[in-house]
Protein backbone atom coordinates (compact mmCIF):
# COMPACT_ATOMS: atom_id res chain seq x y z
CA UNK A 1 0.00 0.00 0.00
CA UNK A 2 1.84 3.14 -1.18
CA UNK A 3 1.83 6.63 0.32
CA UNK A 4 0.63 9.84 -1.25
CA UNK A 5 3.94 11.38 -0.17
CA UNK A 6 6.83 8.93 -0.15
CA UNK A 7 8.96 8.60 2.96
CA UNK A 8 12.00 9.99 1.12
CA UNK A 9 10.06 13.24 0.82
CA UNK A 10 9.04 13.28 4.48
CA UNK A 11 5.91 11.21 3.89
CA UNK A 12 4.58 8.84 6.55
CA UNK A 13 2.74 5.53 6.70
CA UNK A 14 -0.15 7.13 8.60
CA UNK A 15 -3.60 5.99 7.33
CA UNK A 16 -4.44 9.44 5.98
CA UNK A 17 -1.32 9.30 3.77
CA UNK A 18 -2.05 5.88 2.23
CA UNK A 19 -3.84 4.84 -0.91
CA UNK A 20 -4.79 1.35 -2.12
CA UNK A 21 -3.42 0.22 -5.49
CA UNK A 22 -3.33 -3.12 -7.28
CA UNK A 23 0.06 -4.80 -7.77
CA UNK A 24 0.35 -3.67 -11.41
CA UNK A 25 -0.34 -0.01 -10.61
CA UNK A 26 1.89 -0.18 -7.53
CA UNK A 27 4.85 -1.28 -9.64
CA UNK A 28 4.04 1.28 -12.33
CA UNK A 29 3.97 4.04 -9.71
CA UNK A 30 7.43 3.16 -8.38
CA UNK A 31 8.73 2.83 -11.95
CA UNK A 32 7.67 6.42 -12.57
CA UNK A 33 5.03 5.58 -15.17
CA UNK A 34 2.54 7.89 -13.46
CA UNK A 35 2.39 10.21 -10.44
CA UNK A 36 -0.06 10.71 -7.60
CA UNK A 37 -1.59 14.15 -7.33
CA UNK A 38 -1.22 14.24 -3.55
CA UNK A 39 -4.81 15.40 -3.12
CA UNK A 40 -7.60 13.15 -1.96
CA UNK A 41 -11.00 13.31 -3.56
CA UNK A 42 -13.51 15.40 -1.63
CA UNK A 43 -16.51 13.94 -3.41
CA UNK A 44 -19.15 11.93 -1.57
CA UNK A 45 -19.40 8.17 -1.93
CA UNK A 46 -22.49 8.37 -4.13
CA UNK A 47 -20.67 10.75 -6.46
CA UNK A 48 -17.65 8.47 -6.65
CA UNK A 49 -19.89 5.51 -7.50
CA UNK A 50 -21.50 7.61 -10.20
CA UNK A 51 -18.07 8.37 -11.64
CA UNK A 52 -17.16 4.67 -11.62
CA UNK A 53 -20.42 3.77 -13.38
CA UNK A 54 -19.72 6.42 -16.01
CA UNK A 55 -16.22 5.04 -16.64
CA UNK A 56 -17.51 1.46 -16.88
CA UNK A 57 -20.06 2.54 -19.50
CA UNK A 58 -17.23 4.05 -21.54
CA UNK A 59 -14.96 1.02 -21.12
CA UNK A 60 -16.50 -1.11 -23.83
CA UNK A 61 -16.98 -4.02 -21.42
CA UNK A 62 -19.92 -6.36 -21.96
CA UNK A 63 -22.32 -5.93 -19.03
CA UNK A 64 -25.97 -5.44 -18.21
CA UNK A 65 -26.95 -2.41 -16.15
CA UNK A 66 -29.47 -2.86 -13.34
CA UNK A 67 -31.13 -0.61 -10.78
CA UNK A 68 -32.01 -0.86 -7.11
CA UNK A 69 -35.77 -1.09 -7.60
CA UNK A 70 -35.28 -4.02 -10.03
CA UNK A 71 -33.05 -5.82 -7.55
CA UNK A 72 -35.52 -5.26 -4.71
CA UNK A 73 -38.47 -6.53 -6.75
CA UNK A 74 -36.59 -9.67 -7.91
CA UNK A 75 -35.34 -10.42 -4.38
CA UNK A 76 -38.68 -9.91 -2.62
CA UNK A 77 -41.30 -10.95 -5.18
CA UNK A 78 -39.52 -13.59 -7.27
CA UNK A 79 -36.84 -15.13 -5.05
CA UNK A 80 -38.59 -14.50 -1.68
CA UNK A 81 -35.30 -13.70 0.04
CA UNK A 82 -34.51 -11.51 3.03
CA UNK A 83 -32.75 -8.16 2.78
CA UNK A 84 -29.00 -8.81 2.97
CA UNK A 85 -26.05 -7.71 0.84
CA UNK A 86 -25.37 -11.21 -0.46
CA UNK A 87 -29.05 -11.85 -1.31
CA UNK A 88 -29.01 -8.55 -3.23
CA UNK A 89 -26.01 -9.90 -5.13
CA UNK A 90 -27.92 -13.13 -5.86
CA UNK A 91 -30.90 -11.13 -7.13
CA UNK A 92 -28.65 -9.07 -9.42
CA UNK A 93 -27.10 -12.22 -10.91
CA UNK A 94 -30.38 -14.04 -11.53
CA UNK A 95 -32.53 -13.72 -14.62
CA UNK A 96 -36.13 -12.56 -14.24
CA UNK A 97 -37.50 -16.11 -14.42
CA UNK A 98 -34.67 -17.85 -12.58
CA UNK A 99 -35.26 -19.44 -9.17
CA UNK A 100 -32.62 -20.36 -6.61
CA UNK A 101 -32.53 -22.44 -3.44
CA UNK A 102 -30.75 -21.06 -0.41
CA UNK A 103 -27.97 -23.27 0.92
CA UNK A 104 -27.83 -23.98 4.65
CA UNK A 105 -24.10 -23.32 4.77
CA UNK A 106 -22.01 -20.38 3.62
CA UNK A 107 -18.29 -19.70 3.62
CA UNK A 108 -16.77 -16.64 5.28
CA UNK A 109 -13.29 -15.47 4.33
CA UNK A 110 -10.67 -13.39 6.09
CA UNK A 111 -7.26 -12.31 4.79
CA UNK A 112 -4.37 -12.19 7.27
CA UNK A 113 -0.75 -11.13 7.01
CA UNK A 114 1.88 -13.52 5.68
CA UNK A 115 4.23 -12.91 8.61
CA UNK A 116 4.30 -12.04 12.31
CA UNK A 117 4.88 -8.32 12.08
CA UNK A 118 3.76 -7.37 15.59
CA UNK A 119 6.78 -7.98 17.80
CA UNK A 120 5.68 -6.44 21.13
CA UNK A 121 2.58 -5.44 23.10
CA UNK A 122 1.73 -3.36 26.16
CA UNK A 123 1.45 0.38 26.75
CA UNK A 124 5.20 0.82 26.34
CA UNK A 125 5.79 -2.20 24.13
CA UNK A 126 7.45 -3.85 27.10
CA UNK A 127 6.17 -7.36 26.40
CA UNK A 128 7.68 -9.42 23.60
CA UNK A 129 5.31 -11.54 21.53
CA UNK A 130 6.57 -15.01 20.52
CA UNK A 131 6.97 -15.03 16.73
CA UNK A 132 7.72 -17.79 14.29
CA UNK A 133 7.06 -21.38 15.31
CA UNK A 134 6.44 -22.29 18.92
CA UNK A 135 5.96 -25.97 19.75
CA UNK A 136 5.77 -26.54 15.99
CA UNK A 137 2.88 -24.11 15.48
CA UNK A 138 2.55 -20.63 14.01
CA UNK A 139 -0.16 -18.05 14.51
CA UNK A 140 -3.19 -18.74 12.27
CA UNK A 141 -2.41 -22.46 11.95
CA UNK A 142 -5.59 -24.56 12.11
CA UNK A 143 -5.41 -27.00 15.02
CA UNK A 144 -7.58 -29.68 16.56
CA UNK A 145 -7.42 -29.82 20.36
CA UNK A 146 -9.39 -31.40 23.18
CA UNK A 147 -11.14 -28.03 23.55
CA UNK A 148 -12.21 -27.87 19.92
CA UNK A 149 -10.94 -26.91 16.47
CA UNK A 150 -9.82 -23.37 15.80
CA UNK A 151 -7.16 -20.95 14.61
CA UNK A 152 -4.08 -20.36 16.75
CA UNK A 153 -4.70 -16.79 17.91
CA UNK A 154 -2.30 -16.34 20.80
CA UNK A 155 0.88 -18.21 21.72
CA UNK A 156 2.52 -18.58 25.10
CA UNK A 157 5.94 -20.03 25.90
CA UNK A 158 4.22 -22.18 28.55
CA UNK A 159 2.52 -24.12 25.74
CA UNK A 160 -0.99 -22.90 26.57
CA UNK A 161 -2.37 -21.25 23.44
CA UNK A 162 -5.51 -19.29 22.67
CA UNK A 163 -7.63 -20.56 19.77
CA UNK A 164 -10.44 -18.68 18.05
CA UNK A 165 -12.53 -18.69 14.92
CA UNK A 166 -11.24 -16.71 11.93
CA UNK A 167 -12.73 -13.47 13.28
CA UNK A 168 -11.09 -13.70 16.70
CA UNK A 169 -14.08 -15.01 18.65
CA UNK A 170 -12.55 -17.15 21.36
CA UNK A 171 -13.09 -20.90 21.31
CA UNK A 172 -10.69 -21.50 24.18
CA UNK A 173 -8.33 -19.13 25.96
CA UNK A 174 -6.03 -21.84 27.33
CA UNK A 175 -5.30 -24.96 25.30
CA UNK A 176 -2.28 -27.13 26.08
CA UNK A 177 -0.84 -27.71 22.61
CA UNK A 178 1.84 -30.02 24.02
CA UNK A 179 -0.82 -32.67 24.63
CA UNK A 180 -3.52 -34.01 22.31
CA UNK A 181 -3.07 -31.30 19.70
CA UNK A 182 -2.91 -31.89 15.95
CA UNK A 183 -2.31 -29.33 13.24
CA UNK A 184 -4.95 -29.69 10.52
CA UNK A 185 -3.51 -27.15 8.10
CA UNK A 186 -0.65 -24.68 7.96
CA UNK A 187 -1.02 -20.93 8.07
CA UNK A 188 -2.31 -19.24 4.92
CA UNK A 189 -2.98 -15.62 4.03
CA UNK A 190 -6.62 -16.54 3.35
CA UNK A 191 -8.66 -18.20 6.10
CA UNK A 192 -12.04 -19.72 5.27
CA UNK A 193 -14.70 -20.75 7.76
CA UNK A 194 -17.90 -22.60 6.96
CA UNK A 195 -20.95 -21.58 8.99
CA UNK A 196 -24.54 -22.76 9.09
CA UNK A 197 -27.22 -20.21 8.26
CA UNK A 198 -30.70 -20.28 9.78
CA UNK A 199 -33.71 -18.18 8.81
CA UNK A 200 -35.56 -18.25 12.11
CA UNK A 201 -35.36 -14.48 12.53
CA UNK A 202 -35.86 -11.50 10.17
CA UNK A 203 -32.09 -11.05 10.02
CA UNK A 204 -30.07 -14.12 9.17
CA UNK A 205 -28.36 -15.62 12.20
CA UNK A 206 -25.02 -17.35 11.81
CA UNK A 207 -23.60 -20.05 14.00
CA UNK A 208 -20.48 -22.16 13.67
CA UNK A 209 -20.96 -25.41 11.79
CA UNK A 210 -21.90 -28.30 14.03
CA UNK A 211 -19.22 -30.72 12.87
CA UNK A 212 -15.82 -29.66 14.10
CA UNK A 213 -14.00 -30.68 10.93
CA UNK A 214 -16.14 -28.24 8.97
CA UNK A 215 -15.95 -25.47 11.53
CA UNK A 216 -12.76 -23.87 10.33
CA UNK A 217 -10.85 -24.68 7.18
CA UNK A 218 -8.00 -23.18 5.27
Amino acid sequence: MPSYRFQVTEGTDAPENLITLCETCHKALHNGEFKLSGKKSKTKHATEIGILKSQIRKSGWSFAETFGYETKYRREQVLKLLKTHYFDAVAICCRDDQKVEVEDSVFLKRNVSAGDYQQTKGKRSEKKIPTGKLFGLRKFDIVKTENGIGVVWGKRSSGYFSISDIFGNKISDSVNVKKKCRRLSARSTTLVQMVQMTHSSPTCHFRQAGTVEEGVSC
